[in-house]
Parts: C-alpha cells; sequence; structure tokens
C-alpha cells in the first residue's frame, strides 16, 4: 500500500491513523490544516494513492474532503461552506491532549505535550483569513520569471552558485570596501576566477540589483543648543533614518521562513488537561495577548511590536562639536524621533492592515505595541520620569529597597494628563511625587499602548551586572574573610569543566566585564562565598542566584513562579546582614526594585528571555559597529545604511533561493521539533572536530533521546597497555574491576538469558585469566552524551562531553596541558525502572535516586570476542559518597571521596550509565590560605569534601535545585 503523506511538510506514514496522528502531534501541520478547512480551498488529509510518487508541494493539490470516519479528534467533518471564511465561530474549546500518556514527563518535569487551548484560532474569533495572497517569495520568484530567469539559473545575476557563494562571503566576512576591492584585483582572482565583477564597483552592482525591502528614509531635526564660544551656531542639526514600521512588518509577516514560527492568534498550555496549571513561555501564551485581542475586532490579527534602543550620546553623531544641548532638549527630542519613527502603527494599529502572511492567507493585522527592552534609564526616558524613580510604578524613591507585594503600577491616563498639564504650565501635585519630566511622549496617540506596562525585565542590566555583579559580589566580597586576595585564590583553584570558564588571575584584575562573564562567575560564586562568610551573607547570595536562574527559564509553570517568588522573598529576608556588617546603608536600588516586577511581566509577556537586552545590544554590534567599520568614516550614517540595505538584500536572497530548493509554494525545512537525523548529523560533526579522527560510529540508542551517545569509530589509543591505563590515567584497581565486571555482567546474562552459550561464559572466564599488566586494550578521549529535554530552560538538545584525558608534559615549543577526567552523575548499580513512580506512602521518588558523583579515569572498550558481555565502550570510575549530605545554607549536596579498605571506591560500568557530567565546588572551609599546593589541576585530589554544583548549566539548575528542593518540600508537606 503506498504510503500516506502529509501534504503541509511531506512527511509519510504508513497508514492513515498513522497520519492523523502526525498532524495532531506538530503544531505546524495542525495549523495549515485547520487554516485550510476555514478557507474552504483544502481538506485535512492529503490523498494517499499517489502521494509517494508527488513531491509535498503536489500532494498539497489532490486532496479529500474527511468523512465522518475520518475526522480527526476533537473536530466535526467539515464541507467548506464557501471560498471565504466566515464560518460560525465553535462552540467547543478545543483541548489537545496527549496521545500517550505513558510518555509522561520531561526529564525537569515539564509534560512532554503539554494540553492546548487554541480556541481563539481555531473558532475564528483571532487570526482569521480573509482570502489567499502571494507571499514574499512567490512575488519575487514571479518578477524574476518575467525578467526571463531561467530555472535551472536561480543565482541570477550571478553567475553560477559558487559565485553567489563568494559575494556572500564577501558581504557577510566584515572586509571594508577597499578591502573588497583589493581582493579581488588580486592577479590570482583576475586570472584564474572567472568572475562577471573585476573590481569593488561592479560588486556592489550586481549586490544591488537583488531585490530590496522597505527603504530608508532620512528625516532632520533642529537642536537648539547652548553655545560654548561665541561664532559657533547655537542649532545643531540631527539627523534620523528610518523606515516604515508597517511596511517592515508587512514583509515579515509574508517571509516563508518564519512559516512555522508564526502565531496569529493567542495560545494557551496547560499542564494539566483542566487547564488550571498554565504553561507561560512565548509572548502568545501571556495575558497581554489575550486582554488586547478582545479590544480589537472579531478575526483581527494582532501583531505586537517589540522595541529596543541603545542609548547613545549625541556628541558620536557630531564628532567634535562644541555645542552641547540641554537635557530636557535632548529628552524632547529623543520623543520626536520615536513619534516620527512610529507615526505609521498609529492608524495601522487602530484600523489594521491587510497582508499576506507566510501560509499564503491574507488576514487584517493591527500592529500594536507590546513592549520595550532597554536598560533602567532608557527606561526612564521612555516612561518620561527621573531616573531615581521607577518607570513601572509609583513606589517612593526612599522605599524602593523595600518588598511590595502589590505596588501601585503607572496609569498611562493619569500620567499623561499630568504630563500635559505641565506642559502648559501647571504642575499639579502629583505630578513632583511620580518624578516625571515636562516631555511630549511619543507614547501619547499609540493605540492600546500602557508604556509602563511594555517595560520588560532586563536580564543583563539589572540582575547578571547590576544585582549580581555591581552589588552582590562587591558586597560579599567585603563580608567575607580575607576579601579580595581570598575570593582570587578560590577562583584561581576552582576545578576545570568544559561548560566553565576558569578564571586563572582571579576576578579582581578583570577592567572589562561581559555578560557572559558575568553567568561564568555566577555559576560558582555561592561555593566561592561558602565557608568563609557570615550565613546570612551565603543565605543572601544563593537567593540572588535563583532568581536570576529562575528568570532566566524559557517556559514558566506555577511551580517555577512560585520559586522565584520565593528566592525574591528570601533575598529580603537575609539582606540586612549587608548593613549589620556596615557594607550598606539602605538598598533604594532601581535594578533591586525591578526584580519585584517580574513575576507580574512573565504573567503577561511570557518568559523574560525574550525581552533581554542582550538581543539589541548584539544587534547594536552587528548593524552599527559593523556597518561604521564597512564605511570610510565620512558621512558615515548614509554609508551605513546603505551597507544595511545590502545585508538585507543579501540574507533575502539567500532565503529565497532556500525556499526554491523546498519546491514552490513550500516553506523552508522545518529547523523545530525532534528531527532525529539532523540531530546525529550534528553529533557526529561535533565528533569530528574533538577527535580529528573519523567520524563516530552509529547511535547506541536507548529509551529516550538522553541515552544517545557518539564515540570516535577509532580509539584515540589503540592500543594501551594495562600498565599504561595504571600509571597514567590513575585506574589503579583496573584489573580487579574489570574481573568483578565481567563476572557480574556474565552471571547475570546468564541468569536472564539461559539460551546464552556456554562457551561465551567460557570466553570470558578464559580472557579474565590472561589479563595482565601487558594486556592491551582500545581506549578512548572521550564521548558525547545527549542531555535529555528540559522545555524550561532550552528548546533544543544540548551534547555533553564526558573526557578521560590523561596529562602531557610539554616538550619544545608545545605547553604542557592538564589531564582531563570528567565528574560525573551516573548509575552505580542496577535501577529498578519502577523507582520513578510514586511510593507506597505517597511520596515522589528521589530526583537522584540511583545516581550517585564519580570521576571517568579510563574510557575503553572490551576485545571483539566479548561483545556478548558489553556491546558499549566501559568506564573506569571512582565514586564519591551517596547523596547522603544535603547543605541547607547553600541548598547544595555534599559529597567526599568514597573509600574502601583505604584505597579508593571504584567500578567499571558501561557508558549508557553516565547520565551527564557535574562540577563538584571543593568546601574550603574558612580560608585555605596555608593551602598554597592547591590548583585547580589537582584539587579534586587535595580537598576531601566538596559541593555538588547546581548552577553549572541551567540543567543542572533544575535537576539539582528546582526538582530536589520540590521533593524537599512534598516529603515535608506528607510526613
Amino acid at each position: 500500500m503506498p504510503p500516506h503523506r502529509c501534504f503541509h511538510c511531506g512527511a509519510t506514514k504508513p497508514t492513515a491513523q498513522g497520519l492523523k496522528a502526525h498532524i495532531q502531534l506538530n503544531n505546524a501541520c495542525r495549523r495549515s490544516r485547520d487554516s485550510a478547512a476555514r478557507i474552504g480551498t483544502t481538506a485535512v488529509q492529503a490523498v494517499s494513492n499517489r502521494a509517494s510518487s508527488e513531491s509535498p508541494s503536489a500532494a498539497a493539490q489532490n486532496i479529500a474532503i474527511h468523512s465522518s470516519d475520518d475526522a480527526p479528534d476533537g473536530h466535526e467533518p467539515h464541507t467548506p461552506p464557501s471560498p471565504l471564511l466566515d464560518l460560525p465561530p465553535s462552540k467547543r474549546t478545543r483541548v489537545e491532549a496527549a496521545p500517550d500518556a505513558s510518555e509522561g514527563h520531561e526529564a525537569g518535569g515539564m509534560p512532554k505535550n503539554p494540553f492546548l487551548d487554541d480556541h481563539w484560532y481555531t473558532s475564528g474569533q483571532a487570526g482569521a483569513a480573509t482570502g489567499r495572497g502571494r507571499t514574499l517569495f512567490e512575488v519575487m520568484h514571479e518578477e524574476r520569471v518575467q525578467e526571463g530567469v531561467e530555472a535551472d539559473a536561480p543565482w541570477v545575476p550571478f553567475a553560477s552558485e559558487e559565485e553567489w557563494g563568494l559575494a556572500q562571503w564577501m558581504m557577510h566576512s566584515g572586509l571594508s570596501q577597499s578591502e573588497i576591492d583589493r581582493y579581488l584585483k588580486l592577479d590570482i582572482i583576475q586570472n584564474r576566477s572567472p568572475l562577471l565583477f573585476k573590481d569593488k564597483r561592479a560588486f556592489f552592482k550586481k549586490i544591488d540589483s537583488l531585490p530590496r525591502g522597505p527603504g530608508w528614509q532620512c528625516e532632520l531635526f533642529e537642536l537648539q543648543c547652548e553655545e560654548r564660544s561665541k561664532g559657533e551656531s547655537g542649532v545643531e542639526v540631527v539627523e534620523l533614518w528610518k523606515r516604515n514600521p508597517v511596511e517592515c512588518i508587512r514583509e515579515l509577516l509574508s517571509n516563508p521562513t518564519f512559516k512555522d514560527n508564526l502565531r496569529y492568534a493567542p495560545e494557551q498550555r496547560y499542564e494539566d488537561n483542566r487547564g488550571e496549571r498554565p504553561v507561560l513561555g512565548e509572548m502568545w501564551s501571556g495575558a497581554w495577548w489575550e486582554r488586547v485581542q478582545k479590544l480589537l475586532p472579531k478575526g483581527a490579527t494582532l501583531v505586537p511590536v517589540i522595541l529596543a534602543s541603545d542609548k547613545t550620546q549625541l556628541s558620536d553623531f557630531s564628532g567634535d562639536k562644541s555645542a552641547w544641548p540641554r537635557a530636557v532638549l535632548a529628552y524632547q527630542l529623543f520623543h520626536d524621533c520615536m513619534r516620527s519613527l512610529l507615526e505609521p502603527l498609529v492608524e495601522a494599529g487602530r484600523k489594521g492592515v491587510e497582508v499576506v502572511c507566510a501560509d499564503g492567507y491574507v488576514r487584517r493585522a493591527h500592529p500594536i505595541v507590546a513592549a520595550y527592552v532597554a536598560d533602567h534609564p532608557e527606561q526612564c526616558l521612555v516612561a518620561c520620569c527621573q531616573e531615581n524613580h521607577c518607570p513601572k510604578c509609583l513606589v517612593q524613591p526612599n522605599k524602593r529597597g523595600v518588598p511590595v507585594d502589590l505596588p501601585v503600577m503607572r496609569d498611562p491616563e493619569k500620567m499623561l494628563a499630568m504630563i500635559c498639564s505641565a506642559l502648559e504650565g501647571n504642575k499639579g501635585p502629583g505630578f513632583a511625587e511620580a518624578g516625571l519630566r515636562s516631555i511630549h511622549p511619543f507614547w501619547a496617540n499609540l493605540p492600546h499602548c500602557d508604556i509602563f506596562t511594555c517595560l520588560t525585565p532586563d536580564l543583563l542590566h539589572q540582575l547578571h551586572k547590576g544585582v549580581f555583579k555591581d552589588h552582590t559580589v562587591k558586597w560579599a566580597t567585603a563580608c567575607m574573610d580575607g576579601k579580595e586576595d581570598e575570593v582570587d585564590r578560590r577562583f584561581r583553584t576552582m576545578p576545570l569543566h568544559p561548560d566553565l570558564r576558569h578564571f586563572k588571575k582571579g576576578i579582581s584584575l578583570v577592567s572589562q566585564w561581559t555578560g557572559n562573564e558575568y553567568k561564568q562567575m555566577e555559576k560558582v560564586f555561592l561555593g566561592v562565598v561558602a565557608g568563609a562568610a557570615d550565613p546570612d551573607v551565603v543565605k543572601a547570595v544563593r537567593a540572588v542566584l535563583d532568581f536570576v536562574y529562575y528568570a532566566h527559564y524559557e517556559a514558566h509553570t506555577e511551580d517555577s513562579l512560585s520559586c522565584l517568588q520565593d528566592a525574591w522573598i528570601r533575598f529580603h529576608s537575609h539582606k540586612h546582614v549587608f548593613v549589620r556588617l556596615g557594607v550598606r546603608d539602605d538598598f533604594n536600588i532601581p535594578k533591586l526594585h525591578s526584580m519585584s516586577h517580574y513575576i507580574d511581566s512573565i504573567r503577561l509577556f511570557g518568559s523574560a528571555d525574550g525581552y533581554n537586552t542582550e538581543g539589541p545590544e548584539r544587534l547594536h554590534i552587528d548593524f552599527a559597529k559593523l556597518g561604521y567599520r564597512a564605511s570610510n568614516r565620512k558621512q558615515y550614517i548614509q554609508q551605513m545604511t546603505t551597507w544595511m540595505e545590502r545585508q538585507d538584500a543579501v540574507r533575502r536572497f539567500d532565503q529565497y533561493l532556500q525556499w526554491l530548493k523546498a519546491g514552490h509554494n513550500s516553506q523552508l525545512p522545518s529547523r523545530s521539533g525532534d528531527n532525529d537525523t539532523e540531530e546525529a548529523e550534528d553529533a557526529e560533526k561535533d565528533g569530528e572536530e574533538v577527535e580529528q579522527e573519523t567520524a563516530p560510529e552509529s547511535h547506541a540508542r536507548a529509551d529516550v533521546d538522553s541515552e544517545e551517545y557518539t564515540i570516535s569509530k577509532r580509539p584515540a589509543f589503540p592500543s594501551t597497555s594495562v600498565k599504561t591505563i595504571t600509571e597514567e590515567f590513575g585506574a589503579l584497581d583496573f584489573i580487579r574491576c574489570l574481573e568483578d565486571f565481567v563476572t557480574k555482567t556474565v552471571a547475570s546474562s546468564s541468569a536472564s538469558r539461559p539460551s546464552l552459550p556456554i562457551q561465551a561464559a567460557s570466553n570470558a572466564h578464559s580472557f579474565l585469566r590472561v589479563v595482565n599488566m601487558y594486556t592491551t586494550f582500545s581506549v578512548y578521549k572521550q564521548f558525547k552524551k545527549r542531555l535529555p529535554r528540559m522545555s524550561q530552560v532550552s528548546k533544543t538538545l544540548a551534547m555533553d562531553s564526558i573526557r578521560a584525558i590523561p596529562a602531557k608534559s610539554a616538550g619544545g615549543l608545545r605547553p604542557a596541558t592538564p589531564s582531563q577526567f570528567s565528574t560525573v552523575l551516573a548509575r552505580e548499580g542496577v535501577v529498578d525502572s519502577t523507582q520513578d513512580s510514586e511510593r507506597e506512602d505517597g511520596i515522589s521518588s528521589h530526583p537522584l535516586d540511583g545516581m550517585t558523583v564519580g570521576q571517568v579515569r579510563l574510557l575503553f572498550r572490551l576485545p571483539s570476542n566479548m561483545e556478548h558481555v558489553s556491546k558499549h565502550p566501559l568506564a573506569y570510575i571512582e565514586w564519591y559518597t551517596p547523596f547522603h549530605q544535603y547543605d541547607d545554607l547553600t541548598g547544595m549536596f555534599s559529597v567526599a571521596p568514597s573509600q574502601r579498605l583505604h584505597r579508593r571506591r571504584a567500578s567499571i560500568i558501561p557508558i549508557t550509565s553516565i547520565v551527564r557530567t557535574c562540577h563538584l565546588i571543593p568546601a574550603w572551609g574558612r580560608v585555605h590560605v596555608a593551602r598554597t599546593d592547591w590548583t585547580s589541576e589537582n584539587v579534586l585530589q587535595r580537598c576531601d569534601r566538596f559541593y555538588v554544583n547546581a548552577y553549572l548549566r541551567h540543567s543542572d539548575f533544575v535537576l539539582f535545585r528546582q526538582l530536589v528542593d520540590n521533593w524537599r518540600r512534598s516529603r515535608s508537606i506528607t510526613v
């Protein structure tokens, strides 16, 4: 029987029921089905009889209407009444259930298939289509066909695909125009490369012939300035370069590249099928979208507009001008420029505009300003308030250090009325108390815009740089024994890990900090402080770090929001230790107060990571700084706009070519969801880069994705003797552990598999009898393991590198390299498959049940004649003590090297029993000034107790902090 093919993505299934399940489980396919059903031009199921010989686009033209027997779950059989979509609204709230209850939850506790409520879309109340249209690339394609571009040469105006690739590289390489010109005029390029462009002029002429997007316009503003010397003009002309935001939105919505990433209506996802425990992630899951959607006409499509700005001094645009604007005039200039820039959004937001969306349907879009991403000074500039006030609420400046559960938020109508009254010369009594400025705001006429609510959390400046680096680190260091010297010593001695930056010289000498360095310091700072400071200091530091990590979640539940609130309360409960120790007098700090608004913002707009200023600052580098470097520094603003136009044209054309490769009227290959093939290819590439030997062998796959691993086909050390294993790798009990592993494995296999040949067991015992110090094994440097999915911290699956590499001594110009023996979380013995369920006493099992910390000393494989013992490579591991000691002060487990008969307890396990790497922080105690022999390379051997780091990665935080804390709370409640 021919396979059944999905008309949206082209996936094939052997049965019709399998195709239904596929469409039900894939959001893009389901939305395409629903849209087609409402338009009345397509139906849900592709014809399967000819699908095997047709492309996805051709299959989409051969469709059939569902019969009542073929109706998908949750939908009635549908016969389209008309080509338009004025269908009666459904009275049923569709809730998507998990297809298989046994799939359960992810490793982080999130449901693998959350229940979906998208009644706004399915009922036609939002995102309704009014017809069909041509997408951006369809229009481009038709225009190029009319221009005579042949199908087998889509890269025209370039001579070949290779020439187009070279043009792409030159545009994205950061080369200046003069460097491009020199490159094209090289003899080797002129003589051996048949390029259509021989110099920069011809090259940029080709680039400028590519299809363009919305153009740039320049508007001039005159700014009255204070004269610094006689004869100088008191007027400075400022240029505002802008593009029409409505046209930019129109192009983005019509770009098929984003087809599977767009939402046209609010959606809510829930942990439960009763719709009581929401999952907050992207903006469409927040309350703001649904709140504003109710204010728009039925069927309207809300397009949230997210603004971002990065303050730049006016003098940067004017060179060494001697005229300087007064502050109030500069503030007003900003608002005048923003008003001019956003003017097209006023009418478009009120009346809507017809837009062809990426799925090919026409919708009436209402662009509404939803969020403004900026740091604190610029937030105050946007809110027209002074910087010693909160731009979101009316808390008094001297009360910002006091936690307030329900702060009085700024009302946009009242604030605007007071500002307008002040502009007329009548400042009312509330004007000064609100800390307002007499500025005509740009947001006064924007429809449905509450600018104070729009100001979103800023993880970079408020938390990483502000609360943590500028305040918490400074205060905690001042409270520690040994102060900065002790802090530096502990950072230098910190054990190494691939996901952790090692501050070789400490942190006190770092002059310029980046966002990544803040995050790297956060990973170990609690362990640095522990033992050397007052217990309340440690608790306050822990509360700040917990808040930072919870605030970074990409998806929130009521549980994580409760933990975020608890961390905020805990900090305020312990912050007074800094006053008691003379470090602080008060806590009236704007960035500290901003933490009180995080939970409300997350409930309104989804997770805070989507509004981080790291994104705009990255774009500032890409578009402003790189554009400036590509100019000749003369009239550079205009040159920067030309440079950005060309960059946009190159990216757009590349997307268009990718769209063509996928087939006309088809979206680009989806990058979302689980694609085992792509993930395997990525893992193979990673293996090649690290091992630099061969592509990894086929992946061993267990029950879940997290059990996948990749390892090199050829071992790095193919014939390593037991003597070398013992001396260089430190596997002191290798022979004994090997005997123990083989004996137990053979005995277990014989009991569970009576059919196991007696000869196989005999071979195993014979092998053990001949193992000696000169027996050789195939030894590997590392393998990579896929970490289990945790949607609250990442939408992608990450690979974890487990290494066992001995140290190398210096030779010639080659410096010595330290050893790398990963510390891991592993299953030491056989784990009962029922341990993840609840116990008879009603308490769920501990999230770390069956796991122990160990250090990998060796990765090896048994000889080929012993594959019946283990088909997977093996690991020699030295163990630490079980998770029996929990430190209430730091909230981390404490472990120590496990001893047996005065030797390190060790064993051999399959590498599939290794769950993930982990990081151990030495428990230094008060000070370790006398321990000058401790280094990052030997501290794991010298120290006798460690903390299991809960902050190494966000996934570690979920496991060691959230899940463990939840288990401890559930146990205390049950008991």
